[in-house]
């Protein structure tokens, strides 16, 4: 899922001023039972013969939405992926790159609830994932299940209540790389308690946790594996019961302000507009038009000046 090339720790450095303080009033939780309906058949992650496994790195992402239709056109038009069916299951593509897969579930009762991504990051066993993640006061939501094509996987909530997947892959992960435009470039945690909600992680992914001591911090915390920065995690500084600890992905985008400009014009909302404070106005946050959370990311050559980039 994330290109973690772009983010590689070298020492105690590690890429970018870290993220964004983003304050999420739209996505809640699915209901369980969404993730825990019947699997679809799951092609592998990668076709490249003998790629290894990168534990702690994300790897895949699911959208689960009631309107899969508008989803997909919405996607398609704002960032040029193509899907195929595999069965109900479509997976969605950037130049030939899987990155994501999509499925249809009925909207909960529950009329705060949204369509949302789902992410997934790389373990070595999926059954210690899962006994850490209890351990730890998480809870599980899809048991281990295996797949074919696809590998081991399972799907948990964390102390807080924010919703990841693990995966075994059966044919390795998808490699390392800078992140093109239209692929994942990067994700975050907002948290209650970013020290706490980090130290959950690397009993799961086995993290080494990196504190972000710079100033004019956006972020508290990476999540580093292999030499690469995967995540970073960041405290919420709002005591709103609506806002919910969650995961957020980013895609990267030309420019930041046209993607924008043309999410609103397929249907799409704004939930945080780009600012100066914020990487310097190279970031947005985007609800599709079925709800569900997105970050917009504009990364060239000039942002790695200033730090940005070890």
């Amino acid at each position: 899922m994330i290109p973690s090339q772009f983010c590689k720790v070298r020492g105690r450095r590690f890429c970018g001023r870290a993220w964004l303080p983003l304050v999420i009033n739209a996505v809640l939780l699915w209901t369980t039972q969404n993730f825990a309906a019947e699997a679809p058949a799951l092609p592998p992650l990668t076709t490249v013969p003998g790629s290894p496994r990168l534990p702690g790195k994300f790897v895949w992402a699911d959208l689960v939405t009631d309107d899969m239709l508008t989803a997909q056109k919405f996607y398609t038009a704002l960032f040029g992926w193509k899907f195929n069916d595999y069965g109900g299951y479509f997976i969605g593509r950037n130049d030939d790159r899987p990155l994501c897969g999509m499925f249809q579930r009925p909207r909960p009762a529950d009329q705060n609830a949204k369509p949302r991504w789902l992410g997934y990051l790389s373990v070595a066993n999926v059954e210690k994932a899962q006994a850490a993640v209890t351990k730890a006061g998480g809870r599980v939501l899809a048991a281990p299940q295996k797949m074919p094509k696809r590998g081991e996987q399972a799907v948990f909530a964390d102390t807080e209540g924010a919703l990841f997947g693990v995966v075994k892959s059966s044919a390795g992960d998808p490699a390392d790389f800078l992140a093109e435009p239209g692929d994942w470039i990067w994700l975050q945690l907002l948290s209650r308690d970013g020290r706490k909600a980090a130290e959950f992680y690397r009993g799961v992914g086995g993290y080494e946790i990196i504190e972000n001591t710079t100033s004019n911090k956006l972020s508290d915390y990476v999540l580093a594996s292999e030499g690469y920065a995967r995540a970073t995690v960041r405290t919420l500084r709002t005591e709103d019961e609506k806002v919910r600890p969650t995961w957020l992905p980013f895609v990267r985008v030309r420019n930041v302000g046209e993607s924008l400009t043309k999410a609103k014009q397929l249907g799409g909302k704004g939930l945080v507009e780009p600012k100066p404070e914020l990487f310097d106005g190279k970031v947005a946050l985007i609800a599709d038009p079925t709800g569900a959370a997105i970050g917009l990311l504009e990364w060239s050559a000039e942002s790695a000046k200033g730090g940005r980039n070890p």
